[in-house]
């Protein structure tokens, strides 16, 4: 019975972040709903594992899994950059647009799942976690540390950006496999533990959102690189 529970514990626990960040979005709490939606994508990425390594990863938690990435990757930032950044009718479409392309990219996930489709070492576009985080650490980067007038015009921008590689068929890397060797493979290694410690202290929590947009612009260079190659194999 605890492979079936355990993973959907973290999936839960997901949906609880998304629920709690909405409230804090509501209060302009921005900072904290951004934090929340990290620790969501942490618990996202643990429910797979913990599902794939038990050997239960079924269809009822696929189902669930993207019911509840909807609601905390896909509302929540979307609420949160209207309510901080795009205060009028065209900003409101706006996240209503990353909202809508955030459902299609995981409607893709769970065609290409179900259908068991061969699996490959990239994400085929950007996942919505991913684009979650980007997102909302924008926010808290421009509540914390980059104030300008031009805040919301590229805010704006970036929505359309993390709309458009959503959707898109560029490659992404997923988490990197640290029994893995290779120059690349180590560089990847480094990015992730490198990410992961500017988290943890708040002197540096301010260059976290940098780093994500690194791995964002990654996928479109991979993308440009290989325009004329076939080389690339993807997963949803």
């Amino acid at each position: 019975m605890y492979k079936i529970v355990l993973p959907n514990l973290f999936t839960i626990g997901n949906l609880f972040c998304g629920f709690l960040a909405i409230r804090y979005v509501l209060q302009d709490n921005f900072i904290s709903a951004s934090w929340l939606i990290l620790l969501g994508a942490v618990l996202d990425k643990m429910d797979g594992k913990i599902a794939r390594f038990v050997g239960k990863d079924s269809k009822f938690g696929i189902e669930f899994d993207s019911l509840v990435d909807v609601c905390t990757f896909g509302v929540v930032p979307a609420l949160m950059i209207y309510y901080s950044q795009l205060h009028s009718a065209w900003g409101l479409g706006l996240a209503f647009a990353y909202l809508l392309c955030g459902a299609v990219r995981l409607a893709r996930f769970n065609t290409l799942s179900l259908n068991n489709e061969e699996k490959g070492p990239f994400y085929m576009g950007l996942p919505i976690p991913m684009a979650a985080v980007c997102l909302t650490q924008y926010v808290a980067f421009t509540e914390r540390t980059w104030e300008s007038a031009h805040a919301a015009a590229m805010a704006a921008l970036l929505v359309l950006l993390l709309s458009a590689v959503m959707v898109s068929r560029m490659p992404y890397d997923p988490m990197p496999n640290f029994r893995s060797s290779g120059f690349w493979n180590r560089f990847k290694q480094v990015y992730f533990i490198g990410s992961v410690s500017l988290i943890i202290h708040p002197s540096t929590q301010h260059l976290f959102f940098p780093m994500v947009m690194t791995y964002i612009l990654s996928g479109i260079y991979r993308w440009i690189i290989g325009l004329h190659s076939d080389e690339v194999t993807q997963h949803a």
